[in-house]
């Protein structure tokens, strides 16, 4: 049996570092690249080190858990107890979600005489029951789609009620406002595929040029240039939207300086977004003056522990 332990190695250092990468995301755990790929590296050592005398070391349950544990201490750090043990079982899960997915794919496609013969437990036949064909090219579709499914659950936790402060920066004009955070809403820039939130006047004040905001949402035709102020101009976009009643519409967005988001204790930046400013109220009650589009949130890099 020929076995290239350069290809394993090389196979297993992407799949650890596409798991470490899931389990941020899982998390919204910040971490550099340096970090992320120095636990892919001590993660995937362990293929070289089942050929030395000191295999022993993760031959065992504990073994195994105890070297977990130093990937995730190499990729995350140490902050507590809690959030390193948060970690480690997201690593894992991460892991069994996308190991399992593979198995199911590769079951999938072969028959029952595949597993009824000694192939299935025959160690000599290297990657039998998962091939490579499998690995190489269901591991990517299956942690894809772990992160869409991850991202989807993320939304729909939040309540479409929620409620959250919101900082914005044009210039030097700074708008604080109260968000509501919208599952439904999914307006995007086609082009650069920014989430676009809406802004009230009342938030704004006369801060804002009146010619950027929305008077009237059936307008097909954008207003001239020379209406808007030239120092805006370079950070207006025309979003093509399709409205309840079917008509096709388009929404005048800004392109803000800095958004910086307050929610659940912390401050979170959003460095790829647009504003639509409207003259109309966005509550009824009150209660908020603008709307978030989720994926401001989702995407968000936090920059600070809010105070």
């Amino acid at each position: 049996m020929v076995v290239y332990l350069d290809a394993v190695w090389a196979l297993n250092l992407f799949i650890d570092a596409c798991l470490l990468k899931l389990t941020a995301l899982m998390l919204k755990r910040q971490t550099s690249r340096l970090r992320l790929w120095s636990g892919a590296i001590i993660a995937s050592a362990v293929v070289l080190i089942l050929f030395t005398p000191a295999a022993f070391i993760v031959d065992q349950p504990l073994g195994k858990l105890l070297y977990s544990a130093l990937i995730i201490l190499v990729a995350f750090g140490f902050h507590r107890v809690s959030i390193f043990l948060q970690n480690l079982a997201a690593f894992y899960f991460s892991a069994f979600a996308t190991g399992g997915g593979l198995f199911a794919v590769h079951y999938f496609f072969q028959d029952a005489s595949f597993y009824a013969s000694n192939r299935f437990l025959n160690t000599t036949n290297y990657g039998d029951p998962i091939s490579w064909i499998t690995v190489c090219i269901g591991f990517p579709i299956l942690w894809v789609f772990s992160k869409k499914r991850i991202d989807q659950t993320v939304v729909r936790k939040w309540n479409s009620t929620t409620l959250t402060d919101v900082r914005l920066r044009f210039f030097d004009i700074c708008i604080d406002a109260k968000a509501m955070i919208d599952s439904g809403n999914k307006l995007v820039d086609p082009l650069t595929r920014a989430p676009v939130m809406f802004v009230e006047k009342s938030a704004c004040g006369d801060r804002i040029p009146k010619v950027l905001f929305q008077m009237d949402s059936r307008q097909l035709v954008p207003p001239e240039l020379n209406s808007i102020p030239e120092e805006w101009r370079n950070r207006i976009a025309w979003i093509p939207y399709r409205a309840v009643d079917g008509s096709n519409q388009l929404s005048l967005a800004v392109r803000p300086d800095q958004v910086v988001i307050m929610f659940e204790g912390k401050k979170m930046e959003c460095t790829k977004s647009l504003v639509a400013f409207v003259d109309h109220s966005l509550s009824s009650s009150g209660d908020f003056n603008s709307i978030l589009h989720p994926d401001m949130l989702l995407h968000g890099n936090v920059i600070d522990t809010a105070s």
